[in-house]
């Protein structure tokens, strides 16, 4: 996923009746938060859909379970992080509806900027919350396994920014990046003992951007720098703006805004280089801005990737693409509407504004479809034959379990 859906600055960013940032003629994806601050119900407490074999043999013998688990506060606008093995969820209760702030691109941040509950997901639903805050943005994932947690960024007066990461046991927070630098949308690869975070970075009393990536290792006392093992940076370039930086099997990706021109970046960024070599360029929109940048990458939800294959949101089609910048000149389109998308152990489950549809395979396929599901949904994480998703209703959401399992009366 490009860390892994876009308006000229002149063009004016709305906020809503709720408070929550709109972006004018944003497109499919946002019409899940459109939809929700309108007034979705909650949905039903659970339900089970039983494919015909007409409609995907395959999936004929198998049954969708959903049931709700609960519902947690939400601020109609930032998605939610789920840990690898479901076993939490970080929501962002409340954010302050100024994009200067949200970015990073301000030296003057907004004070109260948001807060971030924590929940316990249980087999019988969902723990009561544990809230911290009040100047949190959530991240963009969750880093598994002893010492993990949610990603988190902290606004501080000044403009800078740091980012670490919060314990879903007691929800104390382990700074990496403090250097007073502004340090923002940070994805994090690696398993076990060793990851390496990608981030974009704006150093004090400059507007220019650049990608770093930084390894750590798990220590007696926590997270520790690596003295080595750091692949190569992208330099920051005056009128270049970088966001969502996100490392994938050594493919470096990020999306770029020069001259009011939108694309999305690839490049070789293995330990080995020492500068990371151009691999693929895409252009997204002829009148990109660092807010629909931003919406590219923060609007989706889950990772899913393979290999070097990445999943973004494109905005001059209104739907999400997939894209291997190693093969693909450029993004491949997924089917007309598509705001959302996780495999499921040998199945594809996607979701359009008022849809959850499954197919087996690794891709969304509309001639194979099945509903699973109506009205408007969010998808968190998916492992296995599990996956957890969100139904909207205006400032909160309503968390469910989705299973695939063969009908009880096989």
């Amino acid at each position: 996923m490009l860390a892994s859906a876009c308006l000229s600055r002149s063009r004016a960013i709305g906020i809503s009746a709720t408070g929550s940032i709109v972006a004018p003629g944003f497109g499919a994806v946002w019409a899940v938060v459109l939809a929700t601050l309108a007034g979705c119900s909650g949905g039903p407490p659970s339900t089970l859909v039983r494919p015909s074999s007409e409609q995907d043999p395959k999936l004929a013998a198998v049954e969708f379970g959903l049931v709700a688990l609960g519902d947690v506060a939400w601020d109609g606008f930032t998605m939610p992080v789920v840990a690898g093995d479901a076993s939490a969820i970080a929501v962002q209760v409340d954010s302050v509806p100024d994009w200067p702030t949200r970015l990073g691109t301000t030296d003057a941040p907004k004070r109260n900027s948001g807060t971030v509950a924590l929940h316990a997901v249980e087999p019988g639903g969902l723990r009561a919350p544990r809230t911290l805050g009040p100047d949190l943005f959530l991240g963009r994932c969750w880093i598994d396994g002893a010492g993990g947690g949610a990603l988190i960024e902290e606004p501080q007066p000044g403009g800078a920014r740091r980012l670490g990461v919060m314990s879903p046991f007691d929800g104390s927070v382990q700074w990496l990046l403090d250097d007073g630098a502004t340090n923002a949308g940070a994805w994090v690869t690696g398993h076990g003992d060793r990851i390496v975070v990608t981030w974009c970075r704006r150093a004090p009393g400059t507007w220019s951007w650049s990608v770093e990536q930084a390894p750590f290792e798990r220590g007696h006392e926590g997270w520790l720098p690596c003295a080595d093992g750091a692949g190569p940076s992208i330099a920051p370039v005056d009128g270049v703006e970088w966001s969502g930086a996100n490392l994938i099997d050594g493919v470096l990706t990020a999306i770029q805004v020069r001259d009011g021109v939108l694309r999305a970046a690839a490049f070789d960024a293995s330990p080995a280089r020492s500068e990371p070599a151009p691999l693929q360029t895409a252009v997204l929109s002829m009148r990109g801005t660092r807010e629909m940048a931003w919406q590219c990458v923060n609007a989706l939800g889950p990772t899913c990737t393979s290999g070097s294959t990445s999943l973004l949101y494109h905005p001059r089609f209104s739907r999400m693409a997939t894209w291997d910048p190693r093969t693909d000149e450029a993004p491949t389109l997924l089917p007309e509407g598509t705001t959302g998308m996780v495999r499921c152990e040998h199945h594809c489950l996607w979701t359009s504004s008022d849809r959850v549809w499954a197919c087996s395979g690794p891709t969304p396929d509309p001639a194979r479809r099945v509903l699973v599901a109506e009205g408007t949904w969010i998808l968190l994480h998916a492992q296995g034959t599990t996956a957890l998703l969100a139904r909207p209703n205006g400032r909160s959401l309503r968390i469910y379990r989705l299973t695939f399992a063969p009908p009880r009366s096989a």
